[in-house]
């Protein structure tokens, strides 16, 4: 092959790869639809304790779903567990 058809070959695949890249991220930032199972992290991944870290209560948690879930991570979770992705739930 050529320098300048290797070229050639070169840019069709960047381009290829840019065309899939944002192809991919229209995918990937549409919104979910309820339907759609969302994949959790889990329990070891996030250092979950079922007891509270300080005042680092799941219940606090932005992503506390009750009474016994999180959005997150996987598996039945206790309203005064923690983890390591805590977020503190705005007032």
């Amino acid at each position: 092959m050529s320098g300048e058809q290797n070229r050639r070959s070169t840019r069709l695949s960047r381009r290829s790869l840019l065309q899939g890249t944002a192809a991919a991220a229209g995918i990937l930032g549409a919104a979910p639809t309820p339907a759609a199972a969302q994949p959790r992290i889990s329990k070891v991944a996030v250092n979950y304790q079922d007891h509270p870290d300080g005042d680092k209560r799941c219940d606090r948690c932005v992503q506390f779903q009750p009474p016994d879930a999180c959005k997150v991570v996987e598996g039945t979770i206790s309203s005064q567990g923690s983890c390591r992705i805590f977020m503190l739930r705005s007032a």
